[in-house]
């Protein structure tokens, strides 16, 4: 442990055409309202020379932001569609996804239906265009396509769909063709974690106590990801010093395995007080809170799996990890198992989630996001908020998900503050 208590605080950006910076200086500007003068300095300890550090003088956190949106390659129209139909034809949609997948079904079917009638009826429909009334109806129709509706649809599908929901299939579909680009994410990820993890002073002492991961919209995917794959090198890393009792691990394990209904709030404050023993080992791992915004792994059933079942049978594996982890049935303390001839507790491979406390925050009317705890488990902290960016905001679906950090958004701000 460090004696400067300095704290990391990483933001990895969500999917579209992002600029280097942007997110994180506005993310720094907003969230941190206790600081005062603002200082970016060059990122001595990452390296990347796109990103810089961000920091107040009179607080202990350092801003860094994970930028990989160079790094995905812009994926061909027939796979964009063909995911989407996937996702539109799934037996069982994501809870969270239900009702717009049924609405966009029924709208399909209504065209199909109208589409189907014109071309049984298409001599009267002509004979209609051939009339005055449908010369005049046929110009303005000619019109609000060519003039409106194809320079719309135009833009619509090649910046919207190309460059933000070309990002997820690219990351989120596992195919031959994607894995080059998200090992390639990954591994940036993973570096960047690992550099801040070993980060020293002059003096030789770690320099952050505790990371924070800021995950908003796929980027929450990332920083899941990053977090599966990065704690099973640190999970065994303890330095046995002395010889310290393990009871609050074990009454931890004893607590929430005999207790599923434990508040999240309550699970939280446990996990602390496991975090705290830990760090009489020297426990390396120093990630103290992940933090998603505007989530997809509300989707997860869909976007990570072919279905729910298929999803959990891969939680139970220890492949995808929960909060709280997948209890071991085999196991006396559930999460954690014995090493070594003094029999030290260690997490296991999938048991990040027990050191590492997990709040999730999205706006109703964000269906990108939305609730996690029923899917990851409920040791996560949900918060469910009504934008108060603006009206538009409130009632336009997809429109309050770029908003978690808007100055006008006291109360996702204030619960940002407080989990940093």
């Amino acid at each position: 442990m460090s004696n400067n208590h300095r704290k990391a605080v990483i933001v990895v950006h969500g999917m579209g055409n992002q600029i280097p910076l942007t997110s994180i200086r506005e993310f720094v500007e907003n969230v941190n309202s206790g600081g005062s003068q603002l200082y970016s300095s060059p990122d001595r300890i990452v390296g990347d020379l796109e990103t810089r550090r961000f920091s107040y003088h009179n607080r202990s956190h350092d801003y860094y932001e994970l930028y990989w949106a160079h790094l995905v390659e812009e994926p061909s129209m027939f796979e964009v569609v063909s995911w989407s139909l996937k996702l539109l034809l799934c037996k069982k949609p994501s809870a969270r996804a239900f009702t717009a997948v049924i609405c966009v079904r029924i709208i399909i079917t209504v065209l199909m239906i109208l589409m189907g009638y014109l071309a049984f009826n298409f001599e009267d429909f002509m004979g209609f265009f051939q009339s005055s009334h449908g010369i005049v109806a046929s110009g303005v129709l000619v019109f609000i396509v060519y003039k409106l509706l194809y320079p719309a649809l135009k833009t619509m599908f090649s910046t919207a769909l190309l460059q933000s929901i070309g990002d997820v299939v690219k990351y989120t579909v596992p195919s031959p063709k994607n894995i080059n680009v998200r090992n390639k994410i990954r591994q940036k990820g993973l570096e960047m974690l690992k550099k801040l993890h070993e980060a020293k002073d002059t003096s030789g002492d770690y320099i952050y106590d505790d990371i924070v991961v800021v995950g908003h919209s796929l980027g929450s995917i990332v920083c899941y990801d990053l977090l599966t794959f990065l704690f099973p090198e640190y999970n065994t890393s303890s330095i046995v010093k002395s010889k310290y009792d393990q009871d609050n691990i074990k009454a931890f394990a004893e607590l929430v395995s005999n207790n599923p209904d434990l508040s999240s709030q309550e699970y939280q404050l446990e996990q602390r007080k496991v975090v705290m023993n830990y760090r009489k080992f020297e426990l390396k791992w120093r990630v103290s809170d992940f933090i998603t915004l505007g989530s997809p792994l509300t989707h997860a059933s869909m976007v990570m799996a072919n279905n729910e079942n298929e999803l959990r049978r891969r939680q139970e594996i220890r492949e995808f990890p929960t909060c709280p982890p997948v209890s071991d049935k085999i196991d006396s303390y559930k999460y954690f198992y014995e090493q070594g001839s003094e029999k030290f507790l260690v997490p296991h491979h999938a048991a990040l989630f027990a050191l590492t406390r997990w709040t999730n925050i999205y706006f109703k009317n964000d269906l990108i996001g939305g609730p996690l705890s029923p899917l990851f488990g409920n040791g996560i902290v949900d918060h469910e908020l009504t934008s108060e960016s603006s009206f538009w905001n409130r009632i336009i679906p997809f429109r309050s998900h770029s908003s978690y950090w808007a100055k006008k958004e006291k109360e996702s701000l204030d619960i940002l503050n407080k989990a940093i």
